[in-house]
């Protein structure tokens, strides 16, 4: 049997479509394998949202390459940018064809602690900057019986399930549905599943998905909204499909639904025809509200894009700008952080060293406590004791007894 490693550049989609690949090569009569020493294939699944992610996955290739495998090149990037060095190049349908595997199949195995489960494929914004909408095409709705047959393989391995897509709000407008109504779904056929969503535009945060996430226990206060700039200039420059004002009103509605929630976006800093001013804008934004974290990216031309054409903003003041962002950054997160010490949170345990478990809250923060190794993909209640500026909570478990293990 043929000894398969595959390796992510990426997304949560790019991981979920990984998971995918793994299933089907089991099902054909592969062997995984977590070294790729041990292989004698190689499936690099790459990424083209920014250059560096690109040359990334390339030299990924190239190393493999060197060292005598056969190497299948597939993502975001293989779709925009084929690269002719691979052994093949194509999507992951295509690199399943080429192996000769054509029966479709649900996923069914899962190598991270918390799954993923993608819903949606695809997007119809116009982002200026965004390559991603050539690479993956129009949004398209997954089926819901898919869904839940899917989710119910992983309800076997994990009790997390973090919900994806490229536009994950756009989930069920194909048959006059929503994402509530999927979430709807899933938290009453498994109740003992925490689920999460993955990055949601604000035009997709509505009044109907806070109430649920209010009410249901299993779907955790967390939301990635991505913003890119405060400054209505830029916005309109990027043609984001959103002002300021809507995304701050999005906001205000998220904190009065989920005072506690973890809200994270992400940044485009040095956006072509940013100035300084529209620069501070961004960092008065970031400033009035309580975001648990903030991904910040310089920007990266992409070829294909309409603002590839447009003058770049000199790369010293991108460097400046990004330095000073990062500073901010820093303090948001341990503004956040420090707000629940003393508190007891739900933390899905993920991972053990020595006499220690390291696992994730429901708010998206990450813990360490002592513990056992059979508490390993359990969701327990711990009590936040100590930040100690490394980003991972200190915290104590507040289960006593094998009953103590939170069910939603």
């Amino acid at each position: 049997m043929r000894r398969v490693f595959v390796k992510t550049f990426g997304c949560r989609s790019n991981q979920y479509d990984s998971e995918l690949l793994k299933s089907h090569l089991v099902r054909g009569g592969f062997v995984v394998v977590d070294d790729p020493e041990e292989a004698d294939l190689v499936v690099v699944n790459s990424c083209a949202v920014t250059h560096k992610a690109e040359r990334e996955s390339r030299r990924e290739v190239r190393r493999h390459l060197r060292r005598g495998k056969e190497v299948l090149y597939t993502g975001c990037a293989a779709k925009v940018n084929p690269y002719d060095e691979a052994t093949f190049s194509g999507s992951v349908e295509e690199v399943l064809r080429f192996l000769g595997i054509n029966e479709r199949t649900l996923i069914n195995t899962f190598s991270r602690a918390r799954g993923i489960l993608k819903v949606q494929e695809g997007c119809d914004f116009a982002c200026t900057y965004c390559i991603i909408k050539v690479a993956r095409g129009r949004s398209r709705s997954f089926p819901l019986q898919r869904i839940v047959d899917e989710a119910r393989n992983l309800s076997r391995i994990t009790k997390e399930i973090t919900l994806t897509g490229i536009q994950i709000g756009d989930w069920g407008k194909e048959w006059g549905m929503d994402l509530v109504d999927l979430l709807d779904v899933l938290t009453y056929e498994f109740p003992h599943i925490r689920f999460r969503l993955s990055s949601i535009s604000p035009v997709h945060i509505t009044e109907k998905l806070l109430r649920l996430m209010a009410e249901r226990e299993n779907v955790c206060p967390h939301l990635h909204v991505s913003v890119q700039s405060g400054s209505d200039r830029v916005l309109r420059l990027m043609k984001r499909p959103y002002t300021r004002e809507f995304y701050e009103r999005k906001l205000r509605l998220i904190y009065s639904h989920l005072p506690d929630a973890a809200v994270g976006t992400d940044v485009i800093v040095g956006f072509p025809g940013e100035s300084d001013e529209d620069f501070e804008d961004t960092l008065d934004l970031i400033e009035r509200y309580p975001f648990a974290y903030v991904h910040a990216f310089e920007y990266s031309p992409r070829p294909g894009t309409e603002a590839y054409a447009f003058k770049e903003v000199p790369a010293g003041v991108r460097k400046e700008r990004m330095r000073r962002i990062q500073s901010l950054i820093g303090r948001k997160r341990k503004e956040y952080r420090t707000r629940f010490l003393g508190r007891v949170l739900n933390a899905y345990v993920e991972k053990h060293e020595g006499n220690m478990l390291y696992g994730t809250t429901e708010n998206y923060l990450k813990v360490m406590f002592e513990g056992e190794p059979s508490l390993l993909g359990e969701v327990l209640p711990v009590r936040i004791t100590e930040d100690r500026g490394t980003g991972v909570l200190m915290a104590r478990s507040e289960t006593f007894g094998s009953s103590g293990v939170f069910h939603p």
